[in-house]
């Protein structure tokens, strides 16, 4: 893990519950970061860098993560590094926060994918082994996923946000069934059962 990783320019906000912003780092790359005082918890932080190297341990197509340094500095001279919090809006904290890996650029990373061209996601058999980690550790939203796409008809699925591992800020291991289950689980379960796994 890099130590020394420390953010340069803030790109943009990002949509979701965690509040996200975009930012470009020491190292060349961007990182969707989150910060310690945002909405959902500092939890999340810790579930999600946690969860991201277990999954990344078990080989499933996930983000580097790394802590970030962001200054004091780039806060001050960036008006968007702002959380909105109980209708207030309060500066990001200064310091270290999660950083992900932002995997392409904008329009060609998605979170969503129609049934439509599941068919055409190469590694669909990922979507079963990551639902073993989602319930190992109590994965308590529901999977997201995005798909790059490099003038290629093809899809590769890679696992992000790992945040609500754990039940999310709670740290605790209820049993519900359904929770971290990807959506259209129907559509898959017919691709990886059926013949189409074999086309891929």
């Amino acid at each position: 893990m890099n130590t020394c990783i420390s953010a340069v320019q803030h790109l943009r906000p990002l949509r979701g519950g965690a509040q996200s912003h975009l930012l470009r780092a020491s190292d060349g790359n961007c990182y969707v970061t989150k910060f310690q005082n945002n909405p959902q918890h500092i939890r999340v932080l810790a579930s999600e860098m946690l969860a991201t190297r277990l999954g990344v341990a078990l080989g499933l197509p996930m983000p580097q993560v790394e802590v970030i340094e962001v200054s004091e500095w780039l806060i001050e001279h960036t008006g968007e590094l702002r959380i909105q919090l109980a209708g207030h809006s309060i500066p990001c904290r200064t310091g270290g926060h999660l950083g992900s890996l932002w995997l392409g650029c904008p329009g060609a990373t998605v979170d969503y994918l129609p049934q439509e061209l599941l068919g055409k996601v190469r590694n669909v058999a990922d979507f079963a082994r990551v639902l073993v980690l989602d319930k190992w550790t109590c994965n308590a939203d529901g999977r997201l996923f995005t798909r790059r796409t490099p003038r290629s008809r093809r899809y590769d699925a890679t696992f992000i946000d790992q945040g609500y591992c754990f039940n999310a800020s709670e740290w605790t291991f209820p049993d519900y069934p359904l929770r971290g289950v990807y959506a259209n689980n129907l559509s898959l379960d017919k691709m990886l059962c059926g013949s189409e796994i074999n086309k891929l």
